[in-house]
């Protein structure tokens, strides 16, 4: 495993260990190697945004252990009225409605926005040395 992978894995790991109380002042937030990429801002069916933070924390967690990953491995498809951005195949988020009316955007535009990010970060954290 390279350094950047450890150190995010450990990161992620802080994060998903840790619970709430450790977390509080970022609880909304997903991090890779103690860095937030993104903020989760609406609650959804339920789940209050630190849940939903919760949930995409451990995703990525196993995203980035399945080896490296390349800016293909990253798509968006549509699913029923909403979008999903997976990670070779496996889910990482789901861009609902409200999340997209908070950003201005439809689901698919929402979804492909946070792939293009995830392209862009993901590779550089996951590639061998």
């Amino acid at each position: 495993m390279n350094t950047k992978l450890t150190a995010a894995a450990l990161g992620l790991a802080l994060l998903t260990g840790g619970g709430a109380a450790h977390a509080a002042p970022n609880s909304n937030a997903v991090f890779i190697g103690g860095t937030p990429i993104m903020r989760v801002r609406v609650p959804v069916a339920g789940y209050t945004t630190t849940q939903r933070a919760s949930a995409i924390q451990e995703r990525l967690s196993h995203v980035l252990a399945s080896g490296p990953i390349h800016p293909e491995d990253i798509t968006v498809s549509p699913v029923g009225n909403e979008a999903v951005v997976k990670v070779k195949g496996q889910l990482l988020f789901t861009a609902d409605h409200a999340t997209a009316r908070f950003n201005q955007a439809t689901p698919m535009q929402l979804a492909t926005q946070w792939a293009d990010h995830m392209k862009a970060v993901l590779p550089g954290l996951t590639k061998a040395k």
